[in-house]
């Protein structure tokens, strides 16, 4: 499955309140393939940071649900993070990790000790109270459907393919700047 048609199913199944945090590269690029209407914010760098800012604005907004979309080279970089959002445990937290096991955004390299990790492992050793991993379209529906209609916490792990790398050179339609102008009005507008 290619990671836009597992960005289009996330998208068909959140509601219109939700809010949405991308993590870097590959993640970021099917998001905005799918024109969302949800806001959005797009994690810039360093690698492995979109959990935690994802954990804060979950803190910050109990109000709201908001949806991690992250990829697993991304998260390899910050694996602790499963720690501390299991330990603040907000309800209205879901994550969806991508896993193509490699570093695609940056040049295609595999993960270390790629095809023998498991997010879901991680996580639930680390406390999350659900987990869930989709190996095709129909599991990754269901699955997003499920985690989404959680009352908890919870990460689901989605396989899919290795695209082409690296992508063409320059920056996407806006800048980080005007990215987070935009989620910070559209935040502050549906108070």
């Amino acid at each position: 499955m290619r990671r836009s048609v597992a960005a289009r199913l996330m998208r068909e199944r959140l509601a219109p309140s939700d809010v949405v945090v991308c993590g870097l590269g590959s993640t970021a690029r099917a998001w905005r393939e799918q024109n969302a209407p949800h806001p959005t914010y797009y994690a810039s760098d360093p690698m492995g940071m979109a959990p935690a800012l994802a954990l804060g604005l979950a803190l910050a907004r109990p109000d709201r649900r908001i949806v991690l979309l992250e990829g697993d080279g991304d998260l390899a970089m910050n694996l602790g993070v499963l720690i501390t959002i299991a330990g603040a445990a907000p309800a209205n937290l879901r994550v969806a990790v991508f896993i193509n096991d490699r570093y695609e955004t940056g040049g295609g390299q595999p993960l270390p000790n790629a095809g023998r990790i498991s997010y879901v492992t991680l996580a639930a050793g680390a406390g999350w109270p659900w987990t869930g991993e989709a190996h095709d379209e129909a599991q990754a529906a269901r699955l997003f459907a499920a985690l989404l209609e959680l009352p908890q916490l919870g990460l689901v792990a989605v396989h899919v393919d290795a695209e082409e790398s690296p992508y063409p050179p320059g920056p996407g339609p806006t800048s980080q700047a005007e990215d987070r102008a935009l989620f910070q009005r559209r935040l502050s507008d549906e108070r």
